[in-house]
């Protein structure tokens, strides 16, 4: 085989393992997007739940300790992080949004049915991570060995 089919066969591999590799890191982005929500969450609901906290004063703490963005002006006008998709933005967008308006008892449950909701889109987005990634590197050798067959 000449170098130049060698060197088409190396682009095909490479590319597709590059293309591999992009994918991972977006499902890993989205995927730790997905855990600095449910930490948020799990934090509101023990300070709701176990000290009752002024929402403000609350959002002032998660700024200081580095859990929110210091451009955060409130809990309910939070903007949910980008790499999560569009469903979970809403779902993101509704949860916090309608913080505050309930009694702290009634406000728990509210936070346990969105941690709940986030918890089963992290363990379906853990599955299709692990089954993808190693599924898009193994196309990206396929395609380069087809190139190599065509080509030899």
């Amino acid at each position: 085989m000449s170098p130049l089919r060698w060197l088409s066969v190396c682009c095909f591999v490479v590319c597709g393992w590059c293309a591999g590799d992009s994918f991972h890191q977006q499902a890993q982005a989205h995927l730790e997007a997905l855990h600095k929500t449910l930490d948020l969450l799990e934090t509101l609901h023990q300070q709701i739940s176990f000290r009752r906290s002024d929402l403000n004063l609350l959002c002032r703490k998660l700024i200081q300790d580095g859990q929110l963005p210091p451009e955060t002006v409130s809990l309910q006008t939070l903007e949910p992080f980008p790499s999560l998709t569009l469903e979970e933005r809403t779902r993101f967008s509704e949860c916090f949004s309608g913080l505050g308006r309930l009694e702290a008892e009634q406000e728990c449950r509210r936070l346990e049915l969105y941690q709940a909701q986030f918890q089963a889109a992290l363990q379906e987005g853990e599955a299709a991570a692990r089954t993808q990634s190693m599924l898009s590197h193994k196309l990206g050798l396929a395609a380069g060995l087809a190139a190599a067959i065509l080509l030899g």
